[in-house]
């Protein structure tokens, strides 16, 4: 459900970038736009609950048609980011979505049989945010009143409650894991923390040794000047985890380009040893590029997908101020 909308949404991005400096910058505003989902676009094999915060389920969508309502009530074309939700704002429901995975280059790889997303809706003074997890990603977004409205009403009117392990079941599944990959989502507030500051409350990820090694039992991480010189390596799972809590990635914002006047700080390339082989081979998993323009920092996110028939993923961030300072005293350490 979740993927189809998000490379709609990515497209009216594009179609509305506008220009700074001589590139362009992120438009965050979809006011102008209409949605029509049509039922080709939905696989039948999703569907999503909605909980309370004590987690108890209240309410099903299941159907195609009750899919494509929901995702065209939620209006998410009308999504503004936030860099935080108001802290006294009060948590009203959480939203599971669930998506039988199909696609080939996630299936030759082993992935989990589910895709499991996550929103928790907020409500303060009659506005409404988003917290949207998908696949380890975290946003925060004000969502339109109607929006709010409608998830609550929808949530206070229930329906009949099916087992999912039947519907697991119905697309084929029956050993899925979810039970284990719920628990990681519904517990994920254990692993938020806020900071206080001038600006008020934010919230982070906070990431530990422990966490990372669940991902992956070496890593490392090499950091390079603008010369390409390697001006510092980090092994350490504990010191990888504190330069990953450093650079707070829920604060980043995401852009369509970056500017065309810009200065090549550093390189940063990150490790982790290769999946589904007993060899212990430390492979590229990720590339962060930081650039500066007119005192401001940027970053540039490459993902390799070391796979022929797909490209790099990759994404364009606008970052603030004292972490593109960190990043930047740490290449320059020497």
């Amino acid at each position: 459900m979740r993927k189809v909308y998000r490379n709609f949404i990515r497209s009216v991005v594009a179609a509305g970038c506008i220009c700074l400096f001589t590139g362009c910058g992120i438009v965050r505003s979809y006011s102008g736009a209409k949605t029509t989902v049509n039922a080709e676009e939905i696989s039948e094999e999703q569907f999503l609950e909605i909980m309370s915060p004590e987690e108890i389920v209240l309410c099903q969508v299941v159907e195609p048609n009750e899919v494509i309502a929901f995702i065209q009530n939620e209006k998410m074309e009308e999504w503004e980011d936030v860099n935080e939700i108001p802290v006294q704002a009060e948590l009203q429901y959480i939203i599971i979505s669930y998506e039988k995975v199909t696609e080939n280059f996630w299936l030759e790889r082993r992935a989990p049989e589910i895709s499991i997303g996550k929103e928790s809706l907020y409500e303060d003074n009659g506005d409404f945010y988003m917290e949207d997890v998908f696949e380890g990603d975290s946003t925060y977004c004000r969502i339109p009143v109607s929006a709010g409205e409608y998830i609550m009403k929808l949530a206070g009117n229930g329906s009949d409650i099916l087992d999912k392990d039947d519907i697991f079941a119905s697309w084929g599944i029956n050993d899925s894991g979810i039970e284990k990959a719920e628990e990681t989502f519904l517990k994920e507030p254990d692993k938020i923390f806020r900071s206080e500051n001038e600006d008020g409350y934010h919230f982070y990820h906070l990431y530990s040794a422990d966490e990372l090694a669940k991902v992956s039992k070496e890593q490392k991480l090499e950091i390079f000047d603008r010369d390409s010189e390697l001006v510092c390596t980090m092994k350490d799972l504990a010191e990888i985890a504190d330069f990953y809590n450093q650079i707070k990635r829920e604060t980043w914002l995401e852009m369509e380009c970056l500017p065309e006047e810009k200065s090549n700080i550093c390189e940063i390339t990150i490790y982790q040893l290769e999946r589904h082989t007993r060899e212990k081979n430390l492979i590229e998993n990720e590339k962060l590029i930081l650039f500066e323009a007119q005192n401001q920092f940027y970053i540039h996110d490459i993902i390799p997908n070391h796979s022929e028939d797909m490209d790099d993923m990759e994404t364009f961030y606008s970052i603030p101020n004292d972490i593109g300072n960190y990043i930047n005293k740490l290449a320059n350490q020497n």
